[in-house]
Protein backbone atom coordinates (compact mmCIF):
# COMPACT_ATOMS: atom_id res chain seq x y z
CA UNK A 1 0.00 0.00 0.00
CA UNK A 2 1.75 3.77 -1.19
CA UNK A 3 1.03 6.15 1.29
CA UNK A 4 1.73 9.66 1.19
CA UNK A 5 2.76 12.33 3.45
CA UNK A 6 3.02 15.24 1.40
CA UNK A 7 3.73 16.65 -1.79
CA UNK A 8 6.15 18.50 -3.76
CA UNK A 9 6.14 21.09 -6.30
CA UNK A 10 9.74 22.54 -7.26
CA UNK A 11 10.08 26.24 -7.57
CA UNK A 12 11.66 27.99 -10.73
CA UNK A 13 13.36 31.28 -11.66
CA UNK A 14 10.01 32.89 -11.25
CA UNK A 15 7.02 30.91 -9.14
CA UNK A 16 3.99 32.06 -11.60
CA UNK A 17 3.69 28.28 -13.65
CA UNK A 18 5.03 26.25 -10.56
CA UNK A 19 1.91 27.75 -8.73
CA UNK A 20 -0.43 27.11 -11.12
CA UNK A 21 1.13 23.84 -10.75
CA UNK A 22 0.40 23.43 -7.01
CA UNK A 23 -3.08 24.64 -7.14
CA UNK A 24 -3.79 22.43 -10.19
CA UNK A 25 -2.04 19.08 -7.68
CA UNK A 26 -4.17 20.71 -4.92
CA UNK A 27 -7.41 20.77 -7.39
CA UNK A 28 -7.10 16.91 -8.24
CA UNK A 29 -6.25 16.05 -4.78
CA UNK A 30 -9.15 17.70 -3.40
CA UNK A 31 -11.30 16.11 -6.00
CA UNK A 32 -10.07 12.85 -5.56
CA UNK A 33 -9.97 12.72 -1.67
CA UNK A 34 -13.85 13.69 -1.85
CA UNK A 35 -14.26 11.18 -4.32
CA UNK A 36 -13.03 8.70 -2.01
CA UNK A 37 -15.32 10.12 0.83
CA UNK A 38 -12.35 10.67 3.00
CA UNK A 39 -13.51 11.98 6.46
CA UNK A 40 -11.83 15.13 7.37
CA UNK A 41 -9.25 15.44 4.85
CA UNK A 42 -7.19 19.11 5.33
CA UNK A 43 -4.91 20.14 2.54
CA UNK A 44 -2.52 22.57 3.58
CA UNK A 45 -0.26 24.64 1.03
CA UNK A 46 3.10 25.74 2.52
CA UNK A 47 5.80 27.65 1.03
CA UNK A 48 9.06 26.06 1.89
CA UNK A 49 11.48 28.20 0.33
CA UNK A 50 13.06 26.44 -2.43
CA UNK A 51 9.80 24.36 -3.17
CA UNK A 52 6.20 24.67 -2.70
CA UNK A 53 4.40 21.76 -0.47
CA UNK A 54 0.97 20.28 -0.03
CA UNK A 55 0.69 18.61 3.14
CA UNK A 56 -2.64 16.04 4.48
CA UNK A 57 -4.11 15.85 7.52
CA UNK A 58 -3.60 12.48 7.49
CA UNK A 59 -1.25 10.47 5.07
CA UNK A 60 -3.15 9.80 2.26
CA UNK A 61 -3.71 6.00 0.62
CA UNK A 62 -3.10 5.41 -3.07
CA UNK A 63 -5.32 2.15 -3.32
CA UNK A 64 -8.11 4.29 -2.12
CA UNK A 65 -8.13 6.92 -4.51
CA UNK A 66 -9.07 7.14 -8.10
CA UNK A 67 -7.67 9.99 -10.65
CA UNK A 68 -10.71 12.66 -11.09
CA UNK A 69 -12.29 12.30 -14.66
CA UNK A 70 -12.35 16.11 -15.64
CA UNK A 71 -10.80 18.51 -12.70
CA UNK A 72 -11.50 21.15 -15.38
CA UNK A 73 -13.94 21.02 -18.77
CA UNK A 74 -12.36 21.53 -22.36
CA UNK A 75 -14.14 24.72 -23.93
CA UNK A 76 -16.21 24.20 -26.87
CA UNK A 77 -16.41 26.73 -29.80
CA UNK A 78 -17.85 26.14 -33.53
CA UNK A 79 -14.47 25.93 -34.52
CA UNK A 80 -13.43 22.73 -32.26
CA UNK A 81 -13.66 19.32 -32.81
CA UNK A 82 -13.97 17.50 -29.39
CA UNK A 83 -15.09 13.97 -28.19
CA UNK A 84 -19.57 14.58 -27.95
CA UNK A 85 -19.08 12.87 -24.34
CA UNK A 86 -16.82 15.40 -23.15
CA UNK A 87 -17.60 17.94 -20.37
CA UNK A 88 -17.28 21.54 -22.12
CA UNK A 89 -17.72 25.00 -21.46
CA UNK A 90 -19.80 26.43 -24.47
CA UNK A 91 -18.05 29.35 -25.20
CA UNK A 92 -20.69 31.08 -27.51
CA UNK A 93 -23.47 30.32 -24.95
CA UNK A 94 -20.92 31.84 -22.49
CA UNK A 95 -20.01 34.96 -24.39
CA UNK A 96 -24.33 35.31 -24.65
CA UNK A 97 -24.74 35.28 -20.99
CA UNK A 98 -22.25 38.29 -20.44
CA UNK A 99 -23.87 40.28 -23.58
CA UNK A 100 -27.31 39.73 -22.28
CA UNK A 101 -25.98 40.86 -18.61
CA UNK A 102 -24.68 44.05 -19.67
CA UNK A 103 -27.06 45.17 -22.05
CA UNK A 104 -29.84 44.20 -18.84
CA UNK A 105 -27.49 46.41 -16.76
CA UNK A 106 -27.56 49.37 -19.08
CA UNK A 107 -31.08 49.77 -18.88
CA UNK A 108 -31.76 48.59 -14.81
CA UNK A 109 -32.95 45.11 -15.60
CA UNK A 110 -32.23 41.80 -14.19
CA UNK A 111 -30.15 39.18 -16.10
CA UNK A 112 -27.93 36.29 -15.53
CA UNK A 113 -24.47 36.72 -13.93
CA UNK A 114 -21.82 35.95 -16.39
CA UNK A 115 -19.45 32.35 -15.50
CA UNK A 116 -16.88 33.49 -13.04
CA UNK A 117 -15.02 31.90 -15.47
CA UNK A 118 -15.45 33.99 -18.27
CA UNK A 119 -12.32 35.89 -18.25
CA UNK A 120 -10.53 32.26 -17.91
CA UNK A 121 -12.29 31.36 -21.45
CA UNK A 122 -11.47 34.29 -23.37
CA UNK A 123 -7.68 34.42 -22.54
CA UNK A 124 -7.37 30.37 -23.12
CA UNK A 125 -9.40 31.55 -26.67
CA UNK A 126 -7.96 31.47 -29.09
CA UNK A 127 -3.87 31.89 -28.52
CA UNK A 128 -3.97 28.80 -26.06
CA UNK A 129 -6.81 26.90 -27.33
CA UNK A 130 -5.99 24.03 -29.62
CA UNK A 131 -3.05 23.47 -26.64
CA UNK A 132 -5.35 23.67 -24.08
CA UNK A 133 -8.24 21.25 -25.13
CA UNK A 134 -5.58 19.01 -26.40
CA UNK A 135 -4.65 18.65 -22.38
CA UNK A 136 -8.11 18.03 -21.43
CA UNK A 137 -8.99 15.04 -23.99
CA UNK A 138 -5.65 13.31 -22.92
CA UNK A 139 -6.19 13.57 -19.66
CA UNK A 140 -9.98 12.08 -20.45
CA UNK A 141 -8.69 9.64 -22.55
CA UNK A 142 -5.95 7.91 -19.58
CA UNK A 143 -7.92 9.21 -16.64
CA UNK A 144 -9.26 5.98 -15.72
CA UNK A 145 -6.12 4.21 -15.54
CA UNK A 146 -4.74 3.95 -11.91
CA UNK A 147 -0.92 3.72 -13.35
CA UNK A 148 -1.39 6.93 -15.00
CA UNK A 149 -2.48 8.73 -11.61
CA UNK A 150 0.56 6.97 -10.22
CA UNK A 151 3.03 8.46 -11.94
CA UNK A 152 1.60 12.27 -11.42
CA UNK A 153 1.23 11.60 -7.47
CA UNK A 154 4.90 9.97 -7.39
CA UNK A 155 6.16 12.67 -9.87
CA UNK A 156 5.29 15.22 -6.73
CA UNK A 157 6.15 13.04 -4.12
CA UNK A 158 10.03 14.05 -3.24
CA UNK A 159 11.86 17.07 -4.10
CA UNK A 160 13.58 17.67 -6.61
CA UNK A 161 10.38 16.75 -8.77
CA UNK A 162 12.22 13.59 -10.88
CA UNK A 163 10.64 14.60 -13.99
CA UNK A 164 13.15 12.42 -16.16
CA UNK A 165 12.00 8.89 -14.42
CA UNK A 166 8.12 10.18 -14.69
CA UNK A 167 8.71 10.87 -18.43
CA UNK A 168 10.09 7.17 -18.74
CA UNK A 169 7.26 5.37 -17.16
CA UNK A 170 4.64 7.74 -19.02
CA UNK A 171 6.49 6.74 -22.04
CA UNK A 172 6.14 2.93 -21.59
CA UNK A 173 2.71 2.96 -20.30
CA UNK A 174 1.80 5.25 -23.55
CA UNK A 175 3.30 2.65 -25.78
CA UNK A 176 1.70 -0.33 -23.68
CA UNK A 177 -1.84 1.27 -23.83
CA UNK A 178 -1.58 2.67 -27.35
CA UNK A 179 -2.62 5.73 -26.51
CA UNK A 180 -0.06 7.93 -29.18
CA UNK A 181 -0.24 10.72 -26.13
CA UNK A 182 3.69 12.48 -26.25
CA UNK A 183 5.40 13.26 -23.34
CA UNK A 184 6.02 16.61 -24.35
CA UNK A 185 3.84 19.30 -25.00
CA UNK A 186 4.18 22.37 -25.79
CA UNK A 187 4.17 24.96 -23.00
CA UNK A 188 1.80 27.53 -23.16
CA UNK A 189 2.84 31.35 -22.46
CA UNK A 190 -0.60 31.86 -20.84
CA UNK A 191 0.59 29.53 -18.34
CA UNK A 192 4.21 30.10 -18.47
CA UNK A 193 5.33 33.75 -19.58
CA UNK A 194 8.89 33.10 -18.93
CA UNK A 195 9.21 30.19 -21.02
CA UNK A 196 7.19 31.50 -24.77
CA UNK A 197 9.00 31.50 -27.91
CA UNK A 198 11.97 33.64 -28.33
CA UNK A 199 15.49 33.83 -26.34
CA UNK A 200 15.07 31.10 -23.95
CA UNK A 201 18.06 28.64 -23.37
CA UNK A 202 18.35 28.43 -19.70
CA UNK A 203 22.39 28.51 -20.68
CA UNK A 204 23.11 31.93 -22.71
CA UNK A 205 24.99 29.94 -25.10
CA UNK A 206 22.94 30.60 -28.79
CA UNK A 207 19.78 32.29 -29.41
CA UNK A 208 16.80 30.10 -31.52
CA UNK A 209 13.23 31.48 -31.96
CA UNK A 210 10.92 27.63 -30.62
CA UNK A 211 8.64 26.60 -28.48
CA UNK A 212 9.58 24.73 -25.46
CA UNK A 213 8.39 21.92 -24.29
CA UNK A 214 6.63 20.60 -21.28
CA UNK A 215 5.96 16.84 -19.22
CA UNK A 216 2.47 16.89 -20.54
CA UNK A 217 1.08 16.03 -16.92
CA UNK A 218 2.54 19.24 -15.67
CA UNK A 219 1.56 21.17 -18.27
CA UNK A 220 -1.98 20.07 -17.72
CA UNK A 221 -1.85 20.93 -13.80
CA UNK A 222 -0.94 24.25 -15.00
CA UNK A 223 -4.21 24.43 -17.02
CA UNK A 224 -6.37 22.88 -14.16
CA UNK A 225 -4.49 25.65 -11.29
CA UNK A 226 -5.43 28.22 -14.08
CA UNK A 227 -9.20 28.43 -12.88
CA UNK A 228 -7.98 27.54 -9.02
CA UNK A 229 -4.97 30.55 -8.31
CA UNK A 230 -5.17 32.96 -10.77
CA UNK A 231 -7.10 36.01 -11.78
CA UNK A 232 -6.85 37.48 -15.05
CA UNK A 233 -8.73 40.24 -17.03
CA UNK A 234 -8.34 42.68 -19.75
CA UNK A 235 -6.72 46.46 -19.44
CA UNK A 236 -9.30 49.46 -20.15
CA UNK A 237 -9.55 50.62 -23.09
CA UNK A 238 -7.24 47.95 -24.71
CA UNK A 239 -6.66 44.10 -25.68
CA UNK A 240 -4.22 43.84 -23.53
CA UNK A 241 -4.44 41.09 -20.39
CA UNK A 242 -2.71 40.87 -17.11
CA UNK A 243 -2.95 37.89 -14.86
CA UNK A 244 -2.03 37.54 -11.29
CA UNK A 245 -1.43 34.38 -9.41
CA UNK A 246 -1.29 34.29 -5.59
CA UNK A 247 1.75 32.96 -3.96
CA UNK A 248 0.35 31.56 -0.36
CA UNK A 249 2.91 31.22 2.36
CA UNK A 250 0.60 28.82 4.64
CA UNK A 251 -2.62 28.29 3.82
CA UNK A 252 -5.66 25.87 3.99
CA UNK A 253 -6.96 24.52 0.71
CA UNK A 254 -10.66 25.22 1.99
CA UNK A 255 -9.24 28.96 3.30
CA UNK A 256 -8.03 29.70 -0.40
CA UNK A 257 -11.45 28.34 -2.18
CA UNK A 258 -13.53 30.60 -0.20
CA UNK A 259 -11.10 33.62 -0.79
CA UNK A 260 -10.20 33.88 -3.85
CA UNK A 261 -13.55 33.58 -4.73
CA UNK A 262 -14.64 36.19 -2.72
CA UNK A 263 -11.85 38.22 -4.63
CA UNK A 264 -12.50 37.46 -7.82
CA UNK A 265 -16.09 38.26 -7.26
CA UNK A 266 -14.90 41.74 -6.65
CA UNK A 267 -12.61 42.12 -9.37
CA UNK A 268 -15.42 42.10 -12.22
CA UNK A 269 -14.48 45.44 -13.48
CA UNK A 270 -11.34 46.56 -16.50
CA UNK A 271 -8.82 48.52 -15.12
CA UNK A 272 -5.54 50.44 -15.95
CA UNK A 273 -2.52 48.44 -14.92
CA UNK A 274 -1.12 50.36 -11.93
CA UNK A 275 -4.41 50.75 -10.52
CA UNK A 276 -5.10 47.08 -10.93
CA UNK A 277 -2.07 46.17 -9.40
CA UNK A 278 -3.16 48.75 -6.08
CA UNK A 279 -6.81 47.24 -6.45
CA UNK A 280 -5.76 43.75 -6.58
CA UNK A 281 -3.44 43.88 -3.38
CA UNK A 282 -6.31 46.03 -1.08
CA UNK A 283 -9.32 43.77 -2.14
CA UNK A 284 -7.60 40.25 -1.94
CA UNK A 285 -6.05 41.48 1.87
CA UNK A 286 -9.77 42.42 2.83
CA UNK A 287 -11.01 39.70 1.25
CA UNK A 288 -8.77 37.41 3.42
CA UNK A 289 -9.97 39.59 6.42
CA UNK A 290 -13.31 39.14 5.66
CA UNK A 291 -12.69 35.43 6.12
CA UNK A 292 -11.18 35.42 9.13
CA UNK A 293 -13.40 37.78 10.96
CA UNK A 294 -16.40 35.65 9.48
CA UNK A 295 -19.14 34.26 12.50
CA UNK A 296 -19.01 30.41 13.29
CA UNK A 297 -15.83 29.22 14.00
CA UNK A 298 -13.47 32.20 12.55
CA UNK A 299 -10.34 31.40 12.45
CA UNK A 300 -9.22 34.55 14.80
CA UNK A 301 -10.64 32.65 17.73
CA UNK A 302 -7.97 29.95 17.42
CA UNK A 303 -5.01 32.36 16.67
CA UNK A 304 -2.12 31.38 18.95
CA UNK A 305 0.18 34.47 17.60
CA UNK A 306 -0.10 37.78 16.12
CA UNK A 307 -0.96 37.20 12.33
CA UNK A 308 0.98 39.19 9.99
CA UNK A 309 -1.14 38.58 6.59
CA UNK A 310 2.41 38.89 4.22
CA UNK A 311 4.32 36.30 6.76
CA UNK A 312 2.02 34.09 7.62
CA UNK A 313 -0.84 34.00 4.78
CA UNK A 314 -0.03 34.93 1.39
CA UNK A 315 3.05 36.74 0.41
CA UNK A 316 1.28 38.47 -3.05
CA UNK A 317 0.84 38.02 -6.13
CA UNK A 318 2.83 36.96 -9.25
CA UNK A 319 2.34 38.82 -12.25
CA UNK A 320 2.67 39.06 -16.38
CA UNK A 321 1.36 41.56 -18.48
CA UNK A 322 0.48 40.28 -22.11
CA UNK A 323 0.68 42.73 -25.17
CA UNK A 324 -1.76 41.77 -27.82
CA UNK A 325 -0.73 41.23 -30.63
CA UNK A 326 -3.54 39.74 -32.91
CA UNK A 327 -3.92 36.24 -33.00
CA UNK A 328 -1.15 35.66 -30.56
CA UNK A 329 0.10 37.39 -27.09
CA UNK A 330 3.40 38.66 -26.51
CA UNK A 331 5.31 38.45 -22.37
CA UNK A 332 5.82 42.16 -22.02
CA UNK A 333 6.54 42.18 -17.94
CA UNK A 334 6.99 39.70 -15.06
CA UNK A 335 6.56 41.53 -11.31
CA UNK A 336 5.61 40.37 -8.31
CA UNK A 337 3.31 42.64 -6.16
CA UNK A 338 3.08 41.98 -2.54
CA UNK A 339 0.48 42.57 0.18
CA UNK A 340 0.89 45.14 2.74
CA UNK A 341 3.41 43.78 5.50
CA UNK A 342 1.70 46.20 7.90
CA UNK A 343 -1.24 44.01 8.54
CA UNK A 344 -1.69 42.72 11.93
CA UNK A 345 -3.85 41.13 13.46
CA UNK A 346 -4.78 38.67 16.99
CA UNK A 347 -8.12 39.44 16.90
CA UNK A 348 -11.45 40.52 15.75
CA UNK A 349 -11.73 44.09 16.57
CA UNK A 350 -8.27 44.44 14.67
CA UNK A 351 -9.10 42.35 12.10
CA UNK A 352 -12.15 45.10 11.27
CA UNK A 353 -10.18 47.71 12.03
CA UNK A 354 -7.48 46.65 9.02
CA UNK A 355 -10.82 46.26 6.66
CA UNK A 356 -12.19 49.99 7.37
CA UNK A 357 -8.44 51.15 6.33
CA UNK A 358 -8.35 49.34 3.16
CA UNK A 359 -12.17 50.24 2.48
CA UNK A 360 -10.93 53.47 2.98
CA UNK A 361 -8.01 53.28 0.81
CA UNK A 362 -9.73 51.56 -1.93
CA UNK A 363 -11.98 54.48 -2.41
CA UNK A 364 -9.22 57.02 -2.17
CA UNK A 365 -7.33 54.49 -5.21
CA UNK A 366 -10.40 54.69 -7.69
CA UNK A 367 -10.41 58.16 -8.06
CA UNK A 368 -7.33 58.38 -10.06
CA UNK A 369 -7.52 57.83 -13.74
CA UNK A 370 -4.45 57.00 -14.61
CA UNK A 371 -4.30 58.29 -18.29
CA UNK A 372 -3.70 61.62 -16.96
CA UNK A 373 0.57 61.86 -15.62
CA UNK A 374 -0.17 63.47 -12.23
CA UNK A 375 -2.40 60.61 -11.40
CA UNK A 376 -0.37 57.71 -13.02
CA UNK A 377 2.72 59.11 -10.40
CA UNK A 378 0.60 59.04 -7.70
CA UNK A 379 -0.43 55.61 -8.08
CA UNK A 380 2.95 54.15 -8.80
CA UNK A 381 3.54 56.13 -4.99
CA UNK A 382 0.32 54.33 -3.54
CA UNK A 383 1.29 51.29 -4.93
CA UNK A 384 5.17 50.98 -3.84
CA UNK A 385 3.59 52.11 -0.47
CA UNK A 386 0.96 49.03 -0.24
CA UNK A 387 3.49 46.60 -2.12
CA UNK A 388 6.99 47.34 -0.66
CA UNK A 389 6.07 48.84 3.27
CA UNK A 390 7.88 52.00 2.59
CA UNK A 391 6.57 54.76 4.40
CA UNK A 392 8.89 56.56 2.23
CA UNK A 393 6.86 55.83 -0.72
CA UNK A 394 3.41 57.36 1.31
CA UNK A 395 5.21 61.08 1.84
CA UNK A 396 6.31 60.64 -1.35
CA UNK A 397 2.56 60.41 -2.15
CA UNK A 398 1.41 62.71 0.22
CA UNK A 399 3.85 65.22 -0.73
CA UNK A 400 2.67 65.29 -4.36
CA UNK A 401 -1.10 65.06 -3.72
CA UNK A 402 -1.78 68.72 -2.63
CA UNK A 403 -0.72 69.93 -5.77
CA UNK A 404 -3.66 67.23 -7.45
CA UNK A 405 -6.01 68.00 -4.96
CA UNK A 406 -5.92 71.56 -4.85
CA UNK A 407 -5.82 71.93 -8.97
CA UNK A 408 -8.68 69.44 -9.16
CA UNK A 409 -11.08 71.68 -6.80
CA UNK A 410 -10.34 74.49 -8.06
CA UNK A 411 -11.62 73.38 -10.97
CA UNK A 412 -14.82 72.39 -9.12
CA UNK A 413 -13.64 68.69 -10.29
CA UNK A 414 -13.71 65.81 -8.11
CA UNK A 415 -11.20 65.07 -5.42
CA UNK A 416 -11.12 62.57 -2.30
CA UNK A 417 -9.04 63.54 0.79
CA UNK A 418 -7.77 60.95 3.14
CA UNK A 419 -8.98 61.50 6.61
CA UNK A 420 -7.14 62.32 9.55
CA UNK A 421 -8.26 59.25 11.47
CA UNK A 422 -6.87 57.19 8.42
CA UNK A 423 -3.65 58.68 8.56
CA UNK A 424 -3.57 58.08 12.62
CA UNK A 425 -4.31 54.38 11.95
CA UNK A 426 -1.91 53.65 8.92
CA UNK A 427 1.11 55.79 11.02
CA UNK A 428 0.36 53.75 13.87
CA UNK A 429 0.03 49.86 11.89
CA UNK A 430 3.11 51.01 9.51
CA UNK A 431 5.39 52.89 11.61
CA UNK A 432 4.41 53.25 15.51
CA UNK A 433 7.86 55.17 16.64
CA UNK A 434 6.15 58.01 14.41
CA UNK A 435 2.88 57.69 16.57
CA UNK A 436 4.52 60.24 19.18
CA UNK A 437 4.57 62.87 16.60
CA UNK A 438 0.79 62.61 15.38
CA UNK A 439 0.08 62.98 19.61
CA UNK A 440 1.88 66.28 19.86
CA UNK A 441 -0.50 69.02 20.46
CA UNK A 442 2.07 71.18 18.94
CA UNK A 443 2.33 69.42 15.45
CA UNK A 444 -1.61 69.21 15.49
CA UNK A 445 -2.40 73.17 16.06
CA UNK A 446 0.24 73.54 13.33
CA UNK A 447 -1.06 70.89 10.66
CA UNK A 448 -4.99 72.51 11.52
CA UNK A 449 -3.06 75.84 10.43
CA UNK A 450 -1.70 73.88 7.17
CA UNK A 451 -5.15 72.83 6.71
CA UNK A 452 -7.19 76.14 7.43
CA UNK A 453 -4.35 77.98 4.74
CA UNK A 454 -5.16 75.15 1.87
CA UNK A 455 -7.64 72.98 1.64
CA UNK A 456 -10.63 74.64 3.72
CA UNK A 457 -9.83 78.02 2.35
CA UNK A 458 -10.69 77.09 -0.80
CA UNK A 459 -13.53 75.12 0.33
CA UNK A 460 -14.94 77.87 1.72
CA UNK A 461 -13.83 80.76 -1.02
CA UNK A 462 -16.29 78.22 -3.13
CA UNK A 463 -18.80 78.65 -0.51
CA UNK A 464 -18.42 82.44 -1.25
CA UNK A 465 -16.47 83.30 2.20
CA UNK A 466 -13.43 84.65 0.92
CA UNK A 467 -12.02 85.86 4.09
CA UNK A 468 -8.73 83.93 4.34
CA UNK A 469 -6.29 83.51 1.71
CA UNK A 470 -5.53 80.64 -0.08
CA UNK A 471 -2.07 79.11 0.15
CA UNK A 472 -1.59 77.27 -2.80
CA UNK A 473 2.24 76.12 -2.88
CA UNK A 474 2.28 75.70 0.68
CA UNK A 475 3.07 71.93 0.68
CA UNK A 476 5.23 71.87 -1.98
CA UNK A 477 7.32 75.03 -0.15
CA UNK A 478 8.00 72.81 2.95
CA UNK A 479 9.09 70.16 1.37
CA UNK A 480 11.39 71.95 -0.50
CA UNK A 481 12.93 73.26 2.91
CA UNK A 482 12.78 70.06 4.72
CA UNK A 483 16.07 68.92 3.41
CA UNK A 484 17.74 70.61 5.91
CA UNK A 485 16.62 71.53 9.51
CA UNK A 486 17.22 75.23 9.46
CA UNK A 487 15.49 76.32 6.22
CA UNK A 488 12.80 74.04 7.14
CA UNK A 489 12.48 75.86 10.53
CA UNK A 490 12.42 79.59 8.86
CA UNK A 491 10.17 78.69 6.24
CA UNK A 492 7.50 76.82 8.51
CA UNK A 493 7.89 79.82 10.97
CA UNK A 494 7.23 81.77 8.31
CA UNK A 495 4.29 80.65 7.76
CA UNK A 496 3.28 80.83 10.94
CA UNK A 497 3.90 84.38 11.88
CA UNK A 498 1.78 85.44 8.59
CA UNK A 499 -1.03 82.59 9.31
CA UNK A 500 -1.10 84.82 12.47
CA UNK A 501 -1.10 87.71 11.20
CA UNK A 502 -4.06 87.17 8.78
CA UNK A 503 -6.05 85.97 11.18
CA UNK A 504 -5.57 89.22 13.44
CA UNK A 505 -6.24 91.31 10.58
CA UNK A 506 -9.09 89.29 9.61
CA UNK A 507 -10.60 89.36 13.51
CA UNK A 508 -9.87 92.95 13.32
CA UNK A 509 -12.15 93.48 10.29
CA UNK A 510 -15.09 92.00 11.10
CA UNK A 511 -15.18 91.89 15.14
CA UNK A 512 -17.40 94.63 16.52
CA UNK A 513 -14.91 96.88 18.74
CA UNK A 514 -14.59 96.15 21.96
CA UNK A 515 -16.44 93.09 22.40
CA UNK A 516 -15.68 90.20 22.94
CA UNK A 517 -16.08 86.78 20.98
CA UNK A 518 -18.59 84.10 22.07
CA UNK A 519 -18.13 80.84 21.99
CA UNK A 520 -20.19 80.95 18.86
CA UNK A 521 -19.07 83.74 16.87
CA UNK A 522 -15.52 81.87 17.62
CA UNK A 523 -16.03 79.59 15.06
CA UNK A 524 -16.27 81.35 12.33
CA UNK A 525 -12.41 82.38 13.03
CA UNK A 526 -9.10 80.42 12.74
CA UNK A 527 -7.42 80.20 15.70
CA UNK A 528 -4.01 81.10 15.98
CA UNK A 529 -0.68 79.43 16.95
CA UNK A 530 1.14 79.37 20.23
CA UNK A 531 4.81 80.30 20.76
CA UNK A 532 4.53 76.35 22.95
CA UNK A 533 3.42 74.81 19.50
CA UNK A 534 6.65 76.14 17.75
CA UNK A 535 8.68 75.15 20.88
CA UNK A 536 6.80 71.49 20.91
CA UNK A 537 7.68 71.08 16.96
CA UNK A 538 11.52 72.33 16.82
CA UNK A 539 11.66 69.69 19.77
CA UNK A 540 10.50 66.79 17.60
CA UNK A 541 12.15 68.17 14.22
CA UNK A 542 15.75 67.77 16.69
CA UNK A 543 14.36 64.27 17.87
CA UNK A 544 13.59 63.21 14.85
CA UNK A 545 14.39 65.15 11.60
CA UNK A 546 13.00 67.87 9.44
CA UNK A 547 11.61 65.69 6.71
CA UNK A 548 9.81 63.28 8.51
CA UNK A 549 8.12 65.87 10.66
CA UNK A 550 7.56 68.14 7.60
CA UNK A 551 5.99 64.76 5.53
CA UNK A 552 3.71 64.17 8.44
CA UNK A 553 2.72 68.04 8.45
CA UNK A 554 1.88 67.95 4.84
CA UNK A 555 -0.15 64.45 5.06
CA UNK A 556 -2.22 65.47 8.02
CA UNK A 557 -2.37 69.31 6.99
CA UNK A 558 -3.94 68.15 3.72
CA UNK A 559 -6.38 65.63 5.00
CA UNK A 560 -9.55 66.13 5.86
CA UNK A 561 -11.00 65.87 9.56
CA UNK A 562 -12.29 62.48 10.20
CA UNK A 563 -15.81 64.17 11.53
CA UNK A 564 -15.97 66.39 7.94
CA UNK A 565 -18.35 64.86 5.25
CA UNK A 566 -16.31 63.95 2.11
CA UNK A 567 -16.78 67.36 0.20
CA UNK A 568 -17.69 65.68 -3.37
CA UNK A 569 -19.80 62.79 -4.66
CA UNK A 570 -17.75 59.90 -5.93
CA UNK A 571 -17.71 59.08 -9.11
CA UNK A 572 -19.37 56.03 -10.40
CA UNK A 573 -17.06 53.01 -11.36
CA UNK A 574 -17.27 51.78 -14.60
CA UNK A 575 -18.25 48.72 -15.68
CA UNK A 576 -16.36 46.45 -17.84
CA UNK A 577 -16.97 47.39 -21.58
CA UNK A 578 -19.09 44.83 -23.28
CA UNK A 579 -17.56 45.17 -26.39
CA UNK A 580 -14.37 43.48 -24.63
CA UNK A 581 -16.31 40.62 -24.18
CA UNK A 582 -15.16 38.46 -27.94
Amino acid sequence: MTRYDAFYVDKGQYPFGDLLTVFGLARVLSNALSDASTQGYRLDILDKGSYYQLVSKSPIERDGLSAPRMPQRAIRTPKTLLPDEIASYDYEAEKAVVSDFFAAKRHNADAASPSPYWDILRAINPAALPGYNSLMVDWYTVSGEPEVFSVLLDLFASTPNDVGNAVKRWQALDKANGWGIKAYSTAQQLYNPDSGKGQNRVKADGMAIGNVDQFWLIEWLKAVGFYEGALTRLMRGTKDRKTFVLAPRDLTWETHSQVMAEFVGAMQVSESSTRFDCLAVLRYSRALLDHLVAPGGSPLDHLRRKLNVRKHVASGFYTAFYKDMGNAIATMNMSFIALPGWISVENRDEATLFIEILNELEQFVRQFDESHSDAFALLQYLRDFLSGDDIRALFRFTNAFPAYLMGKRERNQYARQLSTEFIERLIMSSEKPLARILESSGFQNIAYAIRQSTVTAQRKKQEGNRRYDIRYGLGQELVRRSRYRNEFVVALTDFIHKYNAENAMVLEKYRKPNTKLSEEEAKNFRRSILTRDIDEIVVLIDEYDSQTVANLLIAYGYARVSTEQQDDQEPTELNENEENAS
